[in-house]
C-alpha cells in the first residue's frame, strides 16, 4: 500500500537530503540556481519560499546567488531539518514545520517572489497537491514559480511518485522556461512568471 508523509520520510529522512546529500542532489540544487541566475529573476528577488525544503540544500545554493534574499521553507520536521541544513544559512531562514497543504493555508506569504517545489509535489496524493496548486495560484500568487518533477511517464502510483496537473499553473503563469533535468531526465524543471 502507498503511504505518504511521516510513514514514507521519517525524521532520519533528512540526513539524506541535506548538505550530506549525495552529489547528485547537490548538482541539482545548483541547477536550480544557476537557472534562476540566467533567466535574471534572482536579482531582483527579495524573498523566496521552498515547499517540502527538507533540510533547504537549494534554498542554501540560490541564496549563494542573491545573499539578500529572505529564506522561507517548510518541512515535516523542523529539528531533523535543520541539523542537516548548512551553517550558514541556518539563522536566516524562516522554517514553518508541518503538512505542505496546511502550511500552504496558514501561513500566506505576501508579496513572494519565487515559490519553489523541487522533487516534493511527486510525493503528495492527488487531492492535495491539486489543493495546494490551487491555493497557490488562488492566494498566494507568487511573482515567479519554479517547478522540478516527475514526468507523466514516469509515474510511478504504487512507489508512490506521482505526477499531477502542473498545466493548471498556466492559467496564471507563462512559460518562462521548460527543459529536461540534466541529472535525470524523468525529471522536467519549469520557471514560470505570473501574467
Amino acid at each position: 500500500m502507498a503511504q505518504f508523509g511521516k510513514d514514507r520520510f521519517p525524521e532520519g529522512y533528512q540526513s539524506a537530503v541535506g548538505m550530506g546529500a549525495r552529489q547528485m542532489l547537490h548538482q541539482n540544487s545548483i541547477k536550480l540556481a544557476t537557472l534562476l541566475k540566467e533567466h535574471n529573476i534572482l536579482q531582483n528577488s527579495k524573498t523566496i519560499f521552498e515547499l517540502g525544503s527538507g533540510p533547504a540544500r537549494n534554498l542554501y545554493y540560490i541564496w549563494l546567488e542573491n545573499k539578500n534574499l529572505n529564506l522561507f521553507c517548510s518541512d515535516l520536521f523542523k529539528d531533523a531539518s535543520l541539523e542537516s541544513m548548512h551553517s550558514d544559512i541556518k539563522d536566516k531562514v524562516t522554517f514553518f514545520e508541518g503538512d505542505s497543504e496546511d502550511i500552504v493555508r496558514t501561513e500566506l506569504i505576501s508579496d513572494l517572489d519565487i515559490f519553489l517545489v523541487s522533487d516534493h509535489f511527486m510525493h503528495l496524493q492527488y487531492d492535495k497537491a491539486k489543493k495546494i496548486i490551487d491555493w497557490v495560484c488562488d492566494n498566494w500568487k507568487p511573482k515567479h514559480v519554479m517547478l522540478r518533477e516527475l514526468k507523466k511517464e514516469f509515474e510511478t502510483p504504487n512507489h508512490p511518485r506521482l505526477y499531477h496537473n502542473y498545466h493548471r499553473f498556466l492559467d496564471n503563469y507563462e512559460m518562462v522556461y521548460e527543459g529536461d533535468s540534466a541529472q535525470d531526465s524523468c525529471y522536467f524543471i519549469w520557471i514560470l512568471k505570473r501574467k
